[in-house]
């Protein structure tokens, strides 16, 4: 059936496409294909693509983990991701609530490059609440691809398989956190079918987010590391340099202190999310609470909470709930 899809996309508007949609389609045998992708089991027949295709075939890490991280696991992604960043390396993930959304964040604000692999077709955004970074990942030089032409949405199926393209494009994959049973259990198998390296982050043993993490490193699935050279001394052959020193901690601790000048961010922050952001400084705030306080559509809270998040004036905390900085 995908297949079909696909071929009916591609003859209807290989010539319409890219000037209306902004989408290109690589087909296998195209010389933009990725080269990586050509050797992996089950390759994709052809990548729908936005952004910078030519980052797809440069070097970068797979870093991904538990939708529901904890505020440690949220911490170490974006540690990691600026780190790994500074050696020039792309950020790749799957745009899954989590650690794959804090790892596409984190690359923005450290301004490095991010590739988001899709489980659905561009017309299907799957999460929907993620639209709003796909258009920053692509502000900032990074690119969207998915197997899937632009109408397909997303399955159980499709965002298990996307996971060999993810783990594909890179030539390691980090995990953050993870729980015993998961879809990143998932892309460590495929990475470990690409005979590639997977590195988890060790986790507390009363972190059940944690669990798949501990679990993989005792069955030497992956390799336990605690800082990025730990990563990065496995590659020689690459002579990775650190060349960029962009500090997010220190990004981080300017944004909190900014916070706290109130009247200096109001003055900064767009009229049209002010209102949204004067109200989470009474307390912090889910979806629900801040629809039926100021009676506005649930997609535009959304859009208004990714933007003032990517400036770095509220964050999210566990449960879905937003605060300011």
């Amino acid at each position: 059936m995908i297949s079909k899809l696909n071929e009916s996309y591609i003859k209807e508007n290989k010539q319409t496409t890219n000037k209306e949609n902004q989408i290109k389609i690589i087909k296998f045998d195209d010389s933009e294909f990725p080269e990586q992708l050509r050797t992996i089991k089950n390759p994709p027949k052809q990548l729908y693509v936005k952004g910078d295709i030519q980052i797809l075939g440069e070097y970068g890490i797979a870093i991904i983990g538990s939708r529901k991280c904890s505020n440690y696991g949220r911490t170490i992604c974006r540690i990691f991701t600026n780190n790994l960043i500074g050696y020039n390396l792309n950020i790749i993930s799957g745009l899954a609530i989590g650690i794959d959304t804090c790892a596409h964040k984190t690359s923005i604000i450290a301004k490095g490059k991010t590739i988001a692999v899709l489980p659905s077709g561009f017309n299907n955004i799957y999460p929907e609440e993620n639209e709003k970074l796909i258009d920053k990942i692509l502000e900032n030089g990074g690119t969207v691809v998915t197997e899937y032409p632009p109408e397909f949405k997303k399955t159980k199926e499709s965002a298990r398989v996307r996971n060999r393209i993810v783990s594909g494009l890179a030539i390691a994959t980090l995990v953050i956190e993870a729980k015993e049973k998961s879809g990143t259990s998932i892309t460590v198998r495929y990475t470990n079918e690409q005979n590639k390296k997977a590195f988890c982050i060790p986790s507390s043993l009363l972190n059940s987010n944690g669990k798949g993490t501990n679990k993989m490193i005792k069955e030497n699935r992956a390799q336990i590391v605690t800082k990025v050279e730990d990563i990065i001394k496995e590659f020689p052959e690459l002579k990775l340099e650190r060349k960029i020193n962009f500090n997010f901690l220190e990004e981080k601790r300017k944004m909190e202190y900014k916070s706290k000048k109130t009247q200096k961010i109001n003055l900064e922050i767009k009229k049209e999310n002010l209102e949204l952001y004067n109200f989470l400084m009474k307390k912090p705030q889910d979806i629900n609470e801040i629809a039926q306080n100021l009676s506005m559509p649930i997609d535009e809270i959304l859009c208004k909470l990714t933007l003032l998040e990517l400036e770095g004036v509220i964050e999210e905390l566990p449960g879905k709930k937003y605060k300011i900085k």
